[in-house]
């Protein structure tokens, strides 16, 4: 039987030379990335020209217009003009007055819309709650005549009244968790409800609107004071992000988690004013701090050895 002897060279496999690999789309062409689009910056809220205090002024300013439109309203027409006396003067003052109450008015709300943050519904219903009282003022001076209209009719007040206190509500949404806001919102609440008790006395939807007017004074006046001692926090554009510091005494005898509370300018006085009343006040019963040696006596008693060894040290040394 013959014999297999291996060759003294064994062939390698051929290689691919580089032009094959050049000549070959495939890996030549790169993988195209997906084209993504670069997302452009945020850009920091500008800060408004306006602050809250400036809206809640302008709310009391025009509610107290609001209320001096009607007062004049009511003497002029069961005094002058239940006569015939017209004096057209008066009545474009009157108007004028009441012209600028709304200007007033609807400019605190969009100042008020623009610059809390959210709050949709809030939003909105306050705009409506505007356009309902311009209604309502022009067809109780007739000025919308193709539009039947009762002043009298008690289901008109009662919805009017409904409706305002719903409004009214609405405003728990600039500071949820402030029980001095609720406080406010609900006697404000509870004054427009009570203007459904007006329609059942038998007077018009112009006694509510009047009544509406005085609790928003109530309201707004409360406001620009909670607001100005820093006691309702309400969020803000433009406002800088509040930031909580934590202080810990995880390596002290008792490990205690304190979160610093902010103080609001009413706190601060009341801290410096006890603080300067204990510096001025003597104490009437002053107590001495007991050294080391004391506090053991106070707490142990005295050994008797050491008693009579003190003894006994007194008689050695006397004469």
């Amino acid at each position: 039987m013959a014999k297999y002897y291996p060759p003294d060279h064994t062939p390698t496999p051929q290689q691919k030379s580089p032009k094959r690999k050049k000549n070959n789309p495939k890996m030549t062409e790169p993988k195209q990335q997906p084209y993504r689009k670069q997302e452009p910056a945020k850009q920091a809220e500008p800060k408004r020209d306006y602050t809250v205090m400036d809206c809640m002024k302008l709310g009391r300013i025009a509610n107290i217009l609001f209320v001096v439109f009607i007062v004049i309203c009511l003497i002029y027409y069961y005094s002058l003009a239940k006569n015939g006396n017209f004096v057209i003067p008066f009545e474009i003052i009157a108007y004028g007055i009441e012209a600028t109450a709304f200007a007033f008015f609807t400019l605190c709300v969009v100042w008020l819309d623009r610059l809390v943050r959210q709050r949709l519904p809030m939003k909105i219903l306050l705009i409506c709650y505007i356009v309902v009282e311009v209604i309502l003022m022009l067809l109780e001076f007739d000025f919308l005549p193709f539009i039947p209209y009762n002043g009298l009719s008690l289901a008109l007040t009662t919805c009017h009244a409904i409706f305002s206190g719903g409004v009214s509500l609405s405003l728990l949404m600039l500071a949820p968790e402030s029980k001095k806001l609720q406080t406010v919102v609900i006697i404000n609440s509870s004054l427009i409800l009570a203007g459904m008790f007006l329609g059942l006395a038998g007077y018009r939807v112009y006694a509510s609107i009047l009544l509406n007017a005085f609790a928003y004074i109530f309201f707004f006046t409360a406001m620009i004071h909670l607001v100005r001692n820093e006691e309702v926090d309400i969020d803000c554009y433009g406002d800088k992000a509040k930031s909580t510091d934590f202080s810990s005494t995880m390596f002290a005898d008792s490990p205690i988690l304190q979160e610093s509370v902010h103080e609001t300018t009413a706190q601060k006085l009341r801290k410096k004013a006890s603080a300067a009343a204990k510096k001025l006040t003597p104490l009437s019963n002053p107590v001495e701090k007991l050294t080391d040696d004391a506090d053991f006596e106070y707490e142990f008693g005295v050994d008797d050895d050491e008693e009579d060894s003190t003894d006994d040290d007194s008689e050695e040394q006397a004469p």
